[in-house]
């Protein structure tokens, strides 16, 4: 009976930490909704996309990748700053700024958010 217990109870504690909580859920949504608003220009495997492209593309990558996540971080890290495919990292190019990596840029609104929140 004990070799049972300790796999299922190891299975249920993986399994229940990639479950993305609430809070991180409304902030990946709230990073969502910034891309999209963004006026950027995204650049991901060499071509270049729109804000709404780039939200829409994120976005179904969120709603495949989300059992597998846990936290905002790991959306940005894992989802919305490099390709599945190829590995290769995102960028963006917003007006009146350089290009830049689209994991410091996400990091970034995510710090301005939660600061927002606290106040």
């Amino acid at each position: 009976m004990q070799k049972m217990i300790l796999p299922a109870l190891l299975l249920s504690v993986f399994t229940s930490a990639q479950a993305i909580t609430p809070q991180a859920d409304g902030e990946v949504q709230q990073l969502l909704s910034f891309v999209g608003k963004s006026q950027c220009t995204f650049i991901r495997s060499g071509s270049s996309y729109s804000a709404k492209e780039a939200q829409d593309h994120l976005s179904m990558k969120y709603g495949k990748a989300k059992d597998k996540i846990s936290s905002s971080e790991d959306f940005i890290n894992e989802v919305a700053s490099k390709s599945y495919l190829t590995g290769k990292p995102y960028s963006v190019q917003c007006p009146k700024t350089s290009e830049q990596p689209a994991k410091n840029w996400l990091n970034t609104e995510l710090k301005r958010l939660r600061g927002a929140q606290k106040s």
